[in-house]
């Protein structure tokens, strides 16, 4: 049997029968793909757009801060150098326009020339508008335009509008000598170098002392007591650190001071002050005695009696008798810094105290140094007292430690002049300061 279905026919029968079986979409379906591709290449737009901006942005302001850090860079440098000399030749290189370009930056020259006369008018006198005024005037001064049509060299360290003197700089100040820009860096700050501080500082301080005394015989007095009375000449025969017998007791000191510079290395002090003597005398208790002190009145002897039971050769038991003295002075006086830094220093200091005695209880020896006894009415009120002092100074923070010994010494004797013996009082002791930090 003859095959006539062939493969081509039966293609052609799958193709017309599949036709009628095939689903198309609607409109409304094929306009939302429509829509789906048109958002997706709007999308795509967009974020292109914007890329493009921050780009263009970020560039600019890459830019931007490129430029200002040159020229930061640019003016600081010129800040700490001074100009060096111009040689006409490269003088007219540098500064020499042509008539055409002074035409078009008539204008901007006399712009730029009033800004410099107006910043050297009102140069100001703290150190840091000082270095910008100063930069700023070189910038602008290294690009100045010569006048229309000329062609004549400019040196800028030539230019006599860029001669100010210190008195035009600092007004009122007592430094006198003459600047001229541009300044370097050294001259600047050595103008501007601190000036030591002129507050006024306060100290508290205490020193425990140990009190000595000095004796010694009253030689007015003894000059004019009688020649033929062998009770008022006593005195003269006997040595009278030989037979009295004291030893040194404790005492303190208590003061606040005030301290005003002079210069970097001298302050002046003065203040307040109060002060403890004692020392020890050895005596013995006897019966009620007759004690006798002869003083000298001017106008001849005076004789002073009074009863005690103190004996300073013998008695039936030994005994210590305190002597104690209780002052306020005002001391004035120098402090020396010989050397150091701001956190240590090392220095002395002297001072002159006139002293008034506030209290005390004085033990006087009779005049044939037999006995002690109180008479109030010869110890003198008013005296002057001197010390002298060694310390280290260390400052912690907002404190300043201040640490040494010193030496206390009466000039004057502790009791009137018309008594026969002398008195110098001398206190050594550990003085320890303490002061708030001024910045």
């Amino acid at each position: 049997m003859e095959r006539n279905f062939t493969d081509e026919n039966f293609e052609h029968f799958l193709k017309q029968n599949a036709d009628g079986l095939r689903m198309r979409p609607t409109d409304k379906v094929w306009k939302g793909i429509s829509n789906r591709i048109n958002n997706r290449r709007r999308k795509t737009r967009i974020i292109f757009g914007i890329s493009l901006l921050i780009a263009t942005a970020l560039g600019y302001y890459v830019n931007e801060q490129s430029g200002t850090f040159t020229t930061h860079t640019a003016v600081h440098n010129n800040s700490h150098s001074i100009a060096p000399p111009v040689s006409s030749q490269n003088a007219a290189s540098l500064h020499v326009t042509t008539g055409q370009e002074t035409a078009q930056t008539g204008k901007s020259s006399l712009i730029t020339k009033s800004r410099i006369i107006t910043q050297k008018q009102n140069i100001s006198t703290e150190p840091s508008l000082l270095f910008n005024q100063v930069s700023l005037s070189n910038t602008v001064a290294s690009t100045a335009i010569v006048p229309d049509n000329q062609f004549t060299p400019t040196i800028v360290d030539s230019d006599p509008e860029n001669t100010v003197t210190n008195e035009q700089v600092l007004s009122g100040h007592e430094n006198k000598q003459q600047l001229s820009y541009p300044l370097s860096i050294e001259s600047v700050v050595n103008l501007y170098k601190a000036r030591p501080n002129k507050k006024i500082g306060l100290q508290l301080y205490f020193t425990p002392t140990v009190s000595y005394r000095k004796l010694g015989e009253n030689k007015s007095y003894l000059r004019s007591v009688p020649a033929n009375s062998s009770p008022y000449t006593y005195p003269s025969a006997y040595d009278i650190n030989n037979v009295v017998t004291h030893k040194p007791d404790f005492g303190f000191e208590l003061g606040l001071a005030a301290k005003y510079p002079l210069s970097k290395s001298i302050k002046l002090r003065s203040g307040l002050q109060f002060n403890v003597s004692r020392y020890d005398i050895k005596a013995f208790n006897s019966p009620y005695q007759m004690a006798t002190i002869t003083l000298n009145t001017g106008n001849g002897v005076q004789s002073v009696n009074t009863i005690t039971t103190y004996n300073n050769f013998s008695g039936y038991n030994s005994s210590w008798l305190e002597n104690f003295y209780l002052q306020v002075s005002a001391p004035v006086g120098l402090e020396f810094k010989i050397r150091g830094d701001e956190k240590m220093q090392f220095g002395v200091a002297t001072t002159v105290q006139p002293t008034y005695i506030l209290s005390d209880r004085a033990y006087v020896i009779s005049t044939d140094y037999k006995n002690y006894a109180q008479v109030p009415s010869l110890t003198r009120k008013w005296n002057v007292n001197t010390s002298l002092e060694t310390f280290v100074a260390y400052s912690t923070g907002h404190l300043k430690w201040q640490v040494g010994p010193q030496v206390r010494y009466q000039l004057l004797s502790s009791f009137v002049n018309k008594y026969p013996v002398k008195e110098n009082l001398f206190d050594f002791g550990l003085k320890v300061g303490i002061s708030l930090n001024q910045h």
